[in-house]
Order: C-alpha cells, then structure tokens, then sequence
C-alpha cells in the first residue's frame, strides 16, 4: 500500500480513487490515507528514482509479479475473469526516446511467445487503442500535441512491426496510448488479455530524468507491458479453451499411480518419489478402490497420465502408462516412460 500523494501524483488517484481499498478519509487531507496498490506503476518508478541515472544504464527493465488490489463493483465480478485481488506479472521499461521502437517490439515478442506458449495466440487480435480528442479533459492527462505525437510514433512502430491491428478510440490509458492484445472467451465476450503502453507524460510528472550524453538532463520515455496477463483470467481462458484437460507441462497433477492390489503401493510411491524428484508432479492413489473406479476418478479429473501397476510390473520393473486421451500405451520401463514424460513437459506439447 502507499499514501494517497503517491497516487496524486501519478494521477491515479482522480482517475481510478473509486476503484482503489482506501484505509482512512479519503477527503481529510489532515490526516493519513493509504490506499491498497491497483498497479504497479509509481511503485516501480521509484527504483529509477533512488539516485541519479545515466543514459548509459537505459533502457531499465524492472519486472514484478505483484498482487494488485481493484474494488470492482459487485455486478463486474465474473468468476476467475474478473475479481477483485489478483496477481499479474507486469513490467516497466525506462528508456531513451531513440530505445523505444527495438523496446516495444522485445514486449510484443515477449507477450506473443507466451500466449503462443499456453497455446492462445492464435485466437488473439490486436487493438491500437487511442485517445478521444472529444472526450472530456479529466479522462486523459496531457495537451492535444503530446497525444498526437505520442499515438504517431505507435503507429509508426505497429506499422514497421506489421502489426494487423484494428483502432479502439476511446480505448487510450489516461496517460498514453496502447496496443491490447483481445481474447474471445468461449461465450464470444471479447477481454483485454495483455496491454502494452507507451507513455510520454508520467515520467516528467514524476521529475524521473537521466543525465545523457551530451551531460544535459533529459526525460525518459516508458513502457508499460504485461507478458501474460492477469494469472486468474488467463487461467480461467485456459481451463475453458482445453476444457480442464490442461496441457501436460501446465497440469497441476502431470502423473497418477493407480497400484492394482495394496502389494503394489510402496512400488508406486516409489516410483512417483522418484519421478518428483526429477521435477515432475506425481501422486498415487492409495484408496481399497477397484481398479476401473480409480481410472474414471482419473479420467473425470483431467489427469494426463495414469499408471497402472500390477504384481507382472513389480517382477518386470515396468509400469502400463495410460494416455487420458490415447488410451492404454502398453508396458513400458519406468525409464522408458519417464523420458517421454521429459520429452512432453521440455517441449510443452499443447496436446
């Protein structure tokens, strides 16, 4: 949390006081009031601040995985899509005005791969999202000049990028423009998934400068950028996207030992000891359960791999893997399924 100055500065505070957890009067201006933080912004401006800076220690990366705080009225809450503390791994990138087109494209390319990663990019688009010239002044910082030129140098950058983009007026942060990366839930609603800014007005406001070359003080420019998001709804596209089916990499629980007879388990724990201990995640089902119940209680709950163990697998040293998708793959060495299982997670196979 900070105090309500922190906030006034940046601007945060005209513009989004009615979505912020305030601790105290907010309109007492006598006493202490803090606010829980709904972004990282004047936070992570205040590394830059510490000391003096100069050109040569530009561009500066500072990236966060942070827990954001948003009083969202109660008809807005929407499951994991939309809730009130949730966790985003956001970033921001202090740099020289002749830095920012190489910058912007390293977070598109950033933001791509891990949307590509999770297996989302392809059903992404892309909006420049810019000011309204028309709307009323206490919606966005700046003069019309800073705006105008803020929105052509984007331009220009999308444009080099070959960035297939549409144009969302009226869609601008209150500092600069944007470029949203748009995602269609499964009900056809359209949600921001990852924004990347360019702001030419917050740092001068902030007094950040950096003594450059020329040993003139000069003002930086910034990005704002998120890679994937806000974790809970990115995760709650996922779980509709795959179903709950979850990638094998991107599923909480990759392996289950179903041991066929109670003679079978301290083989299993073995077994799922060791593959934990090669990074994987790996459970046993220990319950006086038949063995066709334990694999429907496995295949209900989307678990990726089952591993049926019988006495023939304790004598042989195998284990019988079966796919949630494939099927029974046949007998196999615990080796032999373990670097598949490798090959899989290291690969990130979306299948």
């Amino acid at each position: 949390m900070a105090k309500r100055e922190l906030y006034k500065l940046s601007g945060h505070w005209d513009h989004y006081r009615d979505g912020m957890f305030i601790l105290g009067d907010p309109d007492d201006e006598e006493k202490e009031c803090f606010a829980l933080r709904p972004m990282t912004c004047p936070f992570q401006y205040q590394v830059f601040l510490n000391r003096a800076r100069s050109y040569r220690e530009l561009p500066m990366r500072l990236g966060e995985t942070s827990t954001l705080f948003r009083n969202e009225d109660s008809g807005e809450m929407h499951g994991l899509i939309r809730v009130r503390q949730f966790t985003i791994s956001e970033g921001h990138l202090i740099l020289r005005p002749e830095q920012l087109e190489e910058e912007f494209k390293g977070c598109l390319e950033l933001a791509k791969y891990c949307l590509d990663t999770v297996g989302m990019l392809d059903k992404c688009t892309f909006r420049f999202s810019q000011w309204d010239p028309a709307n009323p002044k206490n919606k966005y910082e700046g003069t019309k000049e800073q705006w105008e030129e803020a929105q052509a140098t984007m331009g220009r950058i999308l444009d080099n990028l070959g960035v297939d983009y549409k144009i969302g007026i009226d869609e601008a942060a209150f500092y600069g423009p944007k470029l949203d990366i748009q995602y269609k839930n499964v009900y056809g609603k359209e949600d921001t998934l990852v924004t990347i800014q360019i702001d030419m007005l917050l740092a001068a406001i902030y007094g950040m400068e950096y003594v450059d070359a020329d040993g003139q003080k000069k003002t930086p420019y910034i990005i704002h950028r998120t890679s994937l998001g806000c974790y809970e709804r990115t995760l709650a596209y996922l779980i509709e996207e795959y179903a709950g089916a979850l990638p094998t990499w991107m599923s909480p629980e990759q392996v289950r030992f179903l041991p066929v007879t109670d003679r079978a388990a301290d083989y299993c724990a073995d077994l799922a000891a060791k593959l934990t201990a090669q990074g994987f995640r790996a459970e046993v089902d220990y319950r006086n359960e038949k063995i066709g119940r334990k694999i429907r209680d496995a295949q209900i709950e989307k678990v990726p791999f089952m591993l049926v163990v019988g006495d023939r697998d304790m004598e042989n040293g195998t284990v019988s893997p079966r796919h949630r998708a494939d099927g029974d793959l046949g007998a196999m060495t615990f080796d032999a399924f373990a670097a598949l299982l490798k090959e899989i997670v290291d690969t990130k196979a979306k299948k």
